[in-house]
């Protein structure tokens, strides 16, 4: 359905008015984080608590911790995914894959958000950077579990665009020079190559 789902039901609620969580609250996001869920969200705790700050990093500290801990699963699409009309998830699925077994970030173009959307579906071990010229795409991004989205202006040639991406990641530190990446592109919303010419891609980031 390519729906976010995020989980905001009071998950630190004793924090409105104490400066530690219950038990039953720390397990409550753990559950939460375990169980895929897109993004975990805090209300009355920020809102009009006591110890706001806290309660973030109670929650991102939480987050992480159970996230390091999961094994790396990926779940695969039905015997219908094997049709023309899913070849975006089935791409989707082995560029996750391939990123995993060569631990590798993510990097995809889009403009609908369509493929990034369908890679975070298959849960990868790292980032995905989905760059986009679309403000609105990139606000959408920002729901989706392991999307890091970045607003970029496109060119019409496919390598500058490429090169621009990269020197951008590597002026932010997100990634470093020698270091590999996994680029997948959709041909179903293609935006260089012709339509229906999907692609995987390992490169190496160069300066």
């Amino acid at each position: 359905m390519q729906k976010p789902v995020i989980v905001a039901t009071n998950m630190l609620e004793s924090m409105i008015n104490h400066p530690t969580p219950t038990r039953a609250e720390v397990s409550d996001i753990a559950i939460a984080v375990r169980e895929g869920t897109d993004a975990i969200m805090l209300s009355g705790e920020t809102a009009h608590g006591k110890f706001p700050l806290k309660a973030v990093k109670v929650m991102h500290t939480v987050a992480l911790r159970t996230e390091s801990s999961l094994p790396i699963t990926i779940s695969s699409p039905g015997q219908s995914a094997a049709y023309k009309s899913h070849m975006g998830d089935m791409f989707a699925l082995h560029g996750t894959t391939m990123a995993n077994t060569l631990a590798t970030p993510i990097i995809v173009f889009t403009r609908t958000a369509s493929m990034a959307i369908t890679l975070s579906h298959y849960r990868p071990s790292s980032t995905i950077f989905a760059f986009t010229n679309v403000e609105r795409v990139k606000q959408r991004l920002i729901l989706y579990h392991g999307v890091m989205p970045i607003y970029m202006k496109f060119t019409e040639d496919v390598e500058e665009t490429f090169s621009q991406a990269l020197k951008l990641l590597l002026s932010k530190g997100m990634v470093v020079e020698g270091q590999y990446v996994t680029l997948v592109q959709s041909g179903a919303q293609p935006i260089w190559r012709r339509e229906s010419t999907h692609h995987i891609q390992v490169r190496k980031v160069q300066n």
